[in-house]
């Protein structure tokens, strides 16, 4: 426990630093560097009377959806070599004039669909425009954008895009970090995908790759090499598809927890991406009409990831919970806060607020999976170290000396009266103890077909010890499937031994297999003297018992099945195994990536 408290306490430190620094680096804008400087004061806006107002940027006017703001101003009389102009503009068409010279169009052509996304307008400056007038004319079909310009700087043209990449940088690292933590956990994922630790993983990585791609989209990054409707319609799918992911991911995790309408969820919001996003591009839907929905959809979605986490951690339905399910509720918090911030203000979608509560909770789950990793390899090895043990143990109860020797014996009185006979005995002698030996081979499970060879082989023998007081009946009427090597062979055994072999006239034991919702079952029962099954627990335990615990132990690790026994005295017992269809590991996961809780 010591270990494990100092390696949580790490990791959380370093969670904590982490965190610090991005909002130091948030708070830090970089200051006006040598061939760049503001161009903020001094601009004119002609109102519609025709009179002219003075105004300082950035500024919003009461300007009617689809209306151009016009602004003027002069260029300085010492102006850069190779200058240029930068300002953002906010689903706003751009047209900026150098006297009556149109200098700069954006968009330049016409776009695909209705959308008209933000862009970063990078104005280069012919070399005699000192003392020049500057008109900049704004026009947005949006009413939330019409009437507002940001700040503007100018200097050399080259300057301004390391300027604008700089104060980019710390919101745009936000976004980074949260996808390098999604790309770790991803990899672990796929590098321990044969160990399958905990299944949710793959899907965890996912969802914080997606929301990674949405907040770098997200953070103002001048990413030229994309475009600026590249980069629009990636940032609104990666929003999009992230919340179906979400769905996914609480559906794997806690499909227990309201699964039904987690999965219905699920499929509605894929449904509901894809069809946003194709209609958005053929032109029929404007995404920033639709913004409102999304963002209210957005924000349903972190409510109920935030229930469902608070329904697992009262539940107790894994560790970690607590810290997991405060950095959901904080998401949440931040999800409303933002959400008010943008119908406000003209705020991104997604702010410091947002981004800094998503980075907590990328942090605190690499470190959760990077514990859970650590202690899941270590238990598993401690998993796997007793399941071998109890194979030796279980193959070394079976082969008795004094089995041995009797079976040795009939052999040899078979050799004169009986050569054909001593013949097959041999053969099933040699086949029950290879296969007692092949047990304790690096196999985890083994074909049904091939343990039934063994008990076969076992019965032969015990029938010529025996004779007419062991009779054996099999009613197999499903084979293809694996079972752990001495997982029916020793049932057998001890149905004879201890079952019909202490009845004076003997008795029948009966071996069935078949198929019933999804499982395998194996039934071994017989009419022996029985025992009182509500004893097998008890510390005093016979061997038999012992045995029986063995297999059931093993049935339930390596094939994530089942043991149950029903026995009377004087009436006889039964066994019956279940083995589900779907393959299973060490930890009791099926394919479907369910977790049953067993290591949890």
């Amino acid at each position: 426990m010591g270990e494990k408290k100092f390696a949580g306490a790490l990791a959380l430190a370093m969670i904590v630093f982490a965190v610090i620094m991005e909002i130091y680096s948030y708070k830090v804008i970089p200051d006006i560097e040598v061939g760049v400087s503001s161009f903020n004061d001094n601009w004119t806006i002609k109102e519609e009377n025709g009179e002219s107002v003075q105004v300082t940027l950035p500024v919003k006017r009461q300007v009617p959806a689809g209306q151009e703001l016009v602004l003027e101003n002069r260029i300085p009389d010492k102006f850069y070599m190779n200058g240029g102009i930068v300002f953002r503009s906010r689903q706003q068409e751009v047209e900026v004039y150098m006297e009556e010279e149109l200098l700069y169009k954006y968009p330049e052509k016409e776009l695909i669909g209705q959308s008209l996304p933000g862009n970063w307008n990078f104005v280069m400056l012919p070399k005699d425009c000192e003392g020049k007038t500057l008109t900049v004319k704004i026009r947005s079909p949006y009413q939330k954008f019409s009437g507002q310009i940001g700040e503007v700087y100018y200097g050399n043209y080259s300057e301004l895009l390391d300027f604008i990449i700089k104060k980019q940088t710390p919101i745009f690292r936000m976004g980074i970090l949260i996808g390098i933590a999604g790309a770790v956990i991803e990899v672990l994922a796929v590098v321990l995908r044969k160990y399958r630790i905990y299944s949710y993983q793959e899907l965890l990585g996912g969802l914080l790759i997606l929301a990674s791609v949405w907040l770098c989209g997200e953070s103002q990054m001048p990413l030229v090499f994309l475009g600026v409707e590249a980069k629009y319609y990636v940032t609104i799918m990666a929003l999009l598809f992230l919340l179906m992911f979400v769905y996914g991911y609480l559906y794997v995790r806690w499909g227990n927890i309201q699964g039904k309408i987690t999965r219905r969820l699920f499929y509605f919001s894929g449904i509901a991406g894809a069809g946003t996003m194709g209609l958005s591009v053929a032109g029929i839907w404007d995404l920033m009409r639709l913004m409102p929905g999304i963002l209210v959809f957005a924000g349903g979605t972190a409510g109920y990831a935030f229930w469902i986490h608070l329904r697992a951690f009262l539940k107790k339905e894994g560790r970690y919970l607590g810290s997991e399910t405060v950095c959901v509720g904080l998401i949440l918090a931040a999800a409303l806060v933002e959400i008010l911030f943008f119908y406000s203000r003209s705020n991104n979608i997604a702010g410091p607020f947002v981004r800094l509560t998503m980075l907590l909770y990328a942090l605190n789950h690499f470190r959760i999976d990077l514990l859970e990793t650590y202690y899941g390899l270590r238990e598993r090895a401690e998993l796997e170290k007793r399941l071998r043990r109890s194979q030796a143990e279980l193959m070394t109860s079976q082969i008795k000396p004094h089995f041995i020797y009797n079976t040795l014996n009939s052999i040899r009185a078979l050799v004169r009266i009986d050569p054909e006979t001593a013949y097959n005995t041999i053969y099933d002698f040699s086949t029950y103890l290879r296969e007692n030996l092949r047990s304790l081979e690096d196999v985890d499970v083994i074909p049904f077909s091939q343990e039934l060879k063994h008990v076969k082989a076992y019965v032969n023998i015990e029938k010529i010890r025996f004779e007419e007081r062991v009779q054996v009946v099999f009613d197999i009427r499903e084979q293809n499937f694996q079972v752990p090597p001495l997982s029916v062979q020793p049932l057998v055994e001890n149905a004879v031994k201890h079952g019909i072999c202490k009845k004076i006239q003997g008795g029948t034991v009966w071996i069935r297999s078949y198929k019933e919702s999804g499982d395998y079952v194996i039934e071994v029962e017989d009419n022996g003297i029985g025992f009182d099954s509500s004893n097998v627990g008890e510390k005093n335990r016979q061997n038999k018992s012992m045995g029986l615990e063995n297999i059931c132990f093993r049935i339930q690790e390596i094939s994530g099945g089942s043991m149950e026994i029903f026995s009377r005295p004087g009436e006889g017992t039964k066994v019956v195994l279940r083995v589900p269809e779907k393959k299973t590991s060490y930890y009791g996961k099926g394919e479907d990536g369910h977790e049953n809780n067993h290591s949890r």
